[in-house]
Formats: structure tokens, C-alpha cells, sequence
């Protein structure tokens, strides 16, 4: 890095200052160039140890470079400090054993944090988009083995070729698997803001930008820094990228989007005569991590020393190593008193990680941090044997109801109704409703086509006869038709029926009624139905009722079959031809058996017109008792409702009128 040893420079001032270091224990800084593309460093390295006698070496500054070097001082048991590479293989003290880190972003760390948060929200399976590439191999193995540790369940994982940008991503079918699959998306690119620029808008275009999703963009980068992806060249933020991003969560160093760690920094840097124009500030954390890793080393060999007494006992690598674990220590600090940070390190001698969750909105400006991760070390660990840290990540909820949900609660792992909508499968209950539909709309027609019907059966009145179809008689024309010479068979001309005779059809005799009519009669559907059921009534002990005459003339004439024998009404009696009264004739004697068979008969066809939809006789009386030519009594005029309600009214309904009966 660009004046890299002036950092280190004022670290040891620092030191001094503190009384880390004083003539008892000194630090010589030798500094040479490494991680170039020659790979020199492991050269440098060997050389430093064999000629120059150095027995700590701070860096290299690559990850390349630092696996050889790191290799090299656990065989020559020297420590060595790593400042910025992150790969998570360095986590492995089985194989570096003399190796501390300093770094904030570590590949281990950062899917620690990451576990963190899935396990706060209670998300326990989740989807990874990475791609192809031994970097983001190398990256999403780190993943996998922290989530497999914290029972996170991976339920798919796609992979985007290495240089595929958002067309390609949508075009390769690997979106629906994801959607298919879960709504927590995990991103591990090799190039975390190149990438994720352009996962996020092949998404943003696949409709998955809904709030149903999250995406966690843990922030892994390999050395430098790198800008929001929405940053653009001027430094503008450009709105359009910055809506694909929005329902993301971006897991970084707690202070990844603030300048906190800038001021100490810049502050520091100024008090020793330097500038920022000497350093490189795009890369400030390479600088806070180099001051951090001399500051370390220091500290160890310090609190060696003061341990067994012995001088010379930063030689002993591993001893130094040891001290270096679960070892806290200050941060930067400027001339203000504005701290970078405590620098915690955990069990095996890596830097215990800070993190936060910020929130990309799109309608606002700034990421909103929401969580904040922070790191307490647990007693009676071995992080050797766990091949952990040693510590549990607590985190501080900075802000809730953020997330853009109706209810500002975060999105499920999985969706009520299952990723594909499976455990909603409304299919039988479109086949049971619209089933119950067709019913229903079959009932509605089935009874409108039964009313059309009735209408229809109404609206022909078999009931009606008209003037034409019959003609009245007279008293020879009945004693023709009749044929009765004896007394006995007389009809007696004060009965209702002996004026009102007529020949229906071509030999139907009927008895008739007369009503007056003075306007034109309109029939209700109830009295339509009330004629057509006394049409249809058919019983041995009912008159047959034949029909009715209307709005021809200005009467109304209702029309009942003849019975030859006349009533059983009580009245004088009159033996000339049309007298005749059954129960009073003196030339007849009647024993009670035929007194209880007409009493049977009236029963009986009672009984039939209460049980049938007519309901009522509604006028029973003496002379609408018939007898037949066989004995048997008929029960004529019933139903009356219909002669009693013939009254007109001024709408052309019928009402009661008084029947023109003539006697006598």
C-alpha cells in the first residue's frame, strides 16, 4: 500500500506512547514490496527470516502471498499478523498456526454474521445465488459450513456463470428455481458489487423485488473496499440502480457505510505531519488494519514477556500466537478522542467480528442500519478443538417495522400457501363452487321452467268453456234426454239446478249457475290455480266441475256435471214431474242405512277435497249435496271461493256478486 510504512511508523509511536515498547522492547520495521505479479513475496519472505533475521512478519497484504508466507513462519514458529487478506482458509490453525488476523472482513466472520441474523428472524432455510469461479467456490464452502453448524438448511442453490450479467442470469431459468425454492436469498459472488448489480435488476425484472423476498448481500470483498453499487463514478447515487436493491439487507462492518472510522483515521494521520494526499483513502481500512495489526503483535509480546520474565521470548512464535487469543486492545484513537473501535480478538487469534444489517430502501437516500452484531466471547472454549471462534453473536435490534409489508413484520422463510402456491390448491374448491354454481343455476331453472310451465298449463284455462262449446235447454229437451215417466224420478223445479240445464260438448249434461258481469273480468294466478285444481279433481263422491264461461256476454256462468236424482235439501214436497225430494218423498221410504251412506259419502268426499291443495268445500249445504242415477252422493260446488269473490273492482279484478238463481 502506498506509504504503508508510515502507518506502521506512527503505530509504533503510539506504542511507545503507551508503554508497550521502551528500551527493554523495541520493534524494527523492515518493509518490502510483495503481492505484485511476479509473487515475489514468498522470496521476500524467506529472505527477511534467513538474512535479515526478522521473527514477525505483518502481511503480505494478498491472500495469494499470505497462504505461502503463513505456511513458511508456522514451520519457522515466528508469528505473522494478517491486515487484510479475508480468505476463510485461513481460519484453519491446524495448518496456520502461528496466523492472527486482524481483518473486519473475513470470509468466516462475515457467514457467522450472516447466521446471526437468518437465526434472529427465525429464517432457517434459505436459497444461495453464486456463481462459477474457485473465488466464489471458496466463498460459499465458508457459507455452507457455518450454516451447516447453526442448522440453517441451504434448499437451493443456483450458480451464474462468472462474467453473466442480468440478461443471461434471466435467461438461464435459475430465478424460478430460486422463487420456486425459497424467499431468504443469499448472494456470494466473487465480485460482490459487480455481481450484485446485476443479480439484483435480473431479479428487479423477474417481479421478485416484492417485499415477500429478502436478499442478505453479505458485504465480502477481497482487499480495498468498494463503493455502494448504486455509487456511481461522480459519487451521485444513481436511483435507478439503487431500486433494484431495495428489500436487500447488506451485512457489513458496523460502521461500512458511515465515515467514523475516516475521522480518527484522517485526524491521526495529520498530527504526525502527513496528509491524505499521501495515502491511498479509497483503501482506508488497509490502513486502520495495518496500524491494528502492529498494535497486536506489540501487545503479545508484551504481555509474554511480563508473563515468564524472558526477553527472548518473541521468538517463540506459538507462545506469541497464544497470548494474541481472546486479547482486547483500543482501536485508532484521534486527538479528539474519537475511537475506530475496540479491537476484540477470539479464540484462535481472529478478529471477533462487528457487524451491522443495513436496509436499502428506494425511497430514501442513505441505507438504514437495523442490526447491530456484536460479538461475547464464551468461557471454557476451545476454539482449537471447535475450530471456532469461541463466540456467540448478539444482536441489537436498531430499528423495527422497516421492512415495506403491510405490517412492517419480515417476510417468512416460506410463503402460507408453500413456493408454489401447493398447499393452496383452490382446484377442488373451484370444482365444489362452481359444482354448486350449475345446482343452484339448475334449481333457479328448473323452477322457472316449471313456473313457465304452470303458466303456460294456466294460461290455457282448461277450465274455460266458451260460449259456443255449449247451449241451454229447456224442459222438454231435459225430460227427453232423462227418459223418466214415474214420479219417483221427477226433478223438483225448486232446486237450484231446475232452470239451468245445458248440453256441453255434443251430449254432456250440465247444471249451471248465472252471474252477473259488468266489466271484464282479470284473473289472479292464485284463482287461476284454484279452477284448474277443481277441473282436475277427480272422486267418486265430487260433481265433476266442467268449467266456467266469462267476459262474452255480460254474465258468468259456471258449469257442473247433472245428477238425475236432484239433492237431499229439505223443503216441501211436490209430486208434480219436476218435485222431487229424495229424503222427505212419502213414496220412498228410506231406512237408516241409506241415511248413513249418504252420511258416508259427504265424508268422504270431504275428506278428499281437505286433503288435496283446494283445502275447503267452502259452502256445503243441503242442495250442493247431489245423488246420482247409482244412489251415491256428489258434492257439488266447492271450492266457492271463486262465485264469492265476484265483487268488481275499478282494476277489473273480481270481487262478490249475488248468483242469479231463479225458483219456483
Amino acid at each position: 500500500m502506498k506509504n504503508g510504512e508510515k502507518i506502521l511508523e506512527i503505530s509504533r509511536k503510539e506504542l511507545w506512547k503507551d508503554g508497550v515498547l521502551d528500551d527493554d522492547f523495541d520493534i524494527e520495521l523492515i518493509n518490502q514490496k510483495g503481492c505484485s505479479e511476479s509473487f515475489e513475496g514468498v522470496a521476500v519472505g524467506a529472505d527477511m527470516y534467513h538474512v535479515q533475521k526478522v521473527r514477525a512478519f505483518i502481511g503480505p497484504y494478498c491472500n495469494a502471498e499470505l497462504d505461502a508466507v503463513a505456511k513458511m513462519a508456522t514451520f519457522w514458529n515466528i508469528p505473522i499478523v494478517g491486515y487484510m487478506a479475508s480468505s476463510n482458509a485461513f481460519a484453519d490453525k491446524s495448518i496456520y498456526k502461528t496466523l492472527a488476523r486482524v481483518s473486519l472482513r473475513t470470509t468466516n466472520s462475515l457467514a457467522e454474521a450472516v447466521a446471526a441474523i437468518l437465526n434472529h428472524y427465525r429464517w432457517t432455510r434459505v436459497g444461495i445465488a453464486t456463481n462459477t469461479g474457485s473465488l466464489a467456490y471458496e466463498r460459499f464452502t465458508a457459507f455452507e459450513e457455518v450454516f451447516h453448524l447453526r442448522k440453517i438448511q441451504i434448499t437451493k442453490k443456483v450458480m451464474f456463470d462468472e462474467n453473466a450479467d442480468a440478461k443471461a442470469m434471466e435467461q438461464s431459468g435459475f430465478l424460478d428455481d430460486l422463487s420456486n425454492n425459497a424467499r431468504v436469498i443469499i448472494c456470494i459472488f466473487s465480485s460482490t458489487r459487480e455481481m450484485s448489480k446485476e443479480f439484483m435488476k435480473a431479479a428487479y425484472n423477474s417481479k421478485m423485488n416484492t417485499h415477500d423476498y429478502v436478499y442478505i448481500l453479505p458485504w465480502l470483498q477481497a482487499e480495498s473496499k468498494d463503493t455502494a453499487p448504486w455509487i456511481g463514478e461522480d459519487g451521485q447515487i444513481q436511483q435507478n440502480i439503487k431500486d433494484h436493491f431495495a428489500n436487500s439487507l447488506i451485512i457489513d462492518d458496523v460502521n461500512g457505510f458511515d465515515d467514523v472510522l475516516i475521522t480518527p483515521f484522517r485526524e491521526r494521520v495529520e498530527a504526525n505531519g502527513m496528509t491524505t494526499d499521501d495515502l491511498d483513502l479509497s483503501n482506508v481500512y488497509g490502513y486502520i488494519h495495518l496500524y491494528d495489526a502492529l498494535r497486536l503483535y506489540a501487545t503479545a509480546v508484551r504481555t509474554a514477556m511480563n508473563l515468564t520474565g524472558n526477553p527472548n521470548i518473541y521468538q517463540d512464535g506459538r507462545f506469541i500466537w497464544n497470548q494474541m487469543r481472546r486479547l482486547t486492545f483500543p482501536g485508532l484513537v484521534s486527538a479528539a478522542g474519537v475511537s475506530s473501535g475496540t479491537v476484540m480478538m477470539d479464540d484462535i487469534a481472529e478478529r471477533a467480528p462487528v457487524y451491522a444489517a443495513f436496509h436499502v430502501a428506494a425511497n430514501v437516500d442513505l441505507v438504514r442500519k437495523v442490526n447491530e452484531i456484536e460479538p461475547k466471547l464464551v468461557d471454557n472454549c476451545d476454539g482449537l478443538k471447535t475450530r471456532t471462534g469461541c463466540f456467540d453473536l448478539q444482536i441489537t435490534d436498531i430499528m423495527t417495522g422497516f421492512w415495506p409489508s403491510p405490517d412492517g413484520a419480515m417476510p417468512k422463510e416460506e410463503p402460507d400457501c408453500g413456493f408454489r402456491n401447493e398447499r393452496c390448491d383452490y382446484t377442488m374448491i373451484i370444482i365444489g363452487a362452481s359444482l354448486l354454481v350449475v345446482l343452484i343455476g339448475g334449481i333457479v331453472i328448473a323452477l322457472v321452467i316449471v313456473r313457465v310451465c304452470e303458466n303456460r298449463a294456466l294460461a290455457r284455462t282448461p277450465w274455460r268453456i266458451y260460449r259456443d262449446d255449449f247451449r241451454t235447454i229447456n224442459e222438454d229437451e231435459v225430460k227427453s234426454m232423462l227418459s223418466i215417466g214415474s214420479t219417483t224420478t221427477k226433478l223438483s223445479n225448486s232446486t237450484s239446478f231446475a232452470k239451468h240445464h245445458a248440453v256441453v260438448g255434443t251430449n254432456t249434461h250440465a247444471s249451471f249457475h248465472v252471474y252477473p258481469q259488468r266489466r271484464p273480468i282479470v284473473f289472479k294466478r292464485e284463482d287461476m290455480q284454484l279452477l284448474t285444481l277443481m277441473k282436475q279433481s277427480i272422486h267418486d263422491n265430487l260433481n265433476p266441475f266442467l268449467g266456467m264461461s266469462f267476459n262474452e256476454k255480460d254474465e258468468m256462468v259456471l258449469l257442473w256435471k247433472f245428477c238425475s236424482r236432484g239433492t237431499v235439501q229439505v223443503q216441501s214436497v211436490d209430486f208434480s214431474f219436476f218435485a222431487f225430494d229424495i229424503i222427505y218423498n212419502k213414496d220412498m221410504v228410506l231406512d237408516a242405512k241409506f241415511h248413513g251412506a249418504f252420511v258416508r259419502d259427504i265424508t268422504l268426499g270431504l275428506e278428499y277435497l281437505h286433503s288435496s291443495p283446494i283445502g275447503f268445500h267452502g259452502s256445503l249445504t243441503p242442495w250442493a249435496c247431489l245423488i246420482d242415477r247409482n244412489w251415491m252422493i256428489k258434492l257439488t260446488d266447492f271450492g266457492s271461493e271463486i262465485p264469492a269473490k265476484i265483487r268488481f273492482s275499478s282494476n277489473g279484478n273480481f270481487g262478490k256478486c249475488i248468483p242469479d238463481v231463479s225458483a219456483g
